[in-house]
């Protein structure tokens, strides 16, 4: 890769990865019900979808439960329908959440948009 592209074409990708990872995050925290389980580390974006129905709903008792399963749902819905793929996983005490990689050159901002427009629409009824 080094020599098909050299050091600069490199450094290129890894300023436009970073570039959409920031923007993603922005746009994240502009629309309600996207929560960031910490700021990004490098390409990773984890975050859980808060559907409107559990927003606010912090304290009830099921709502860890619930909200375990709001990323499969959502994940098993966008590969029904063939829109886009991303992992979810636990970790630790954190229950199941979206890992977003933002690392193909040949994403774009708009790119960003329809996956924060997808997760919404195929969560917003959960």
């Amino acid at each position: 890769m080094w020599k098909a592209v050299g050091s600069i074409g490199l450094a290129e990708r890894v300023d436009k990865a970073f570039n959409l990872v920031r923007y993603l995050v922005e746009q994240m925290r502009k629309r309600e019900g996207f929560h960031l389980l910490w700021e990004p580390e490098f390409l990773n974006v984890c975050f859980w979808f808060i559907p409107p129905s559990m927003r606010g709903k912090e304290g009830d008792a099921d709502y860890q439960d619930r909200l375990a399963n709001v990323a499969p749902v959502i994940k098993e819905r966008m590969i029904k329908r063939g829109t886009m793929m991303v992992g979810y996983q636990p970790l630790g005490d954190k229950v199941n959440f979206f890992r977003m990689i933002v690392l193909s050159t040949l994403v774009s901002k708009e790119d960003m948009d329809f996956f924060l427009d997808e997760i919404e629409r195929l969560g917003n009824d959960l």
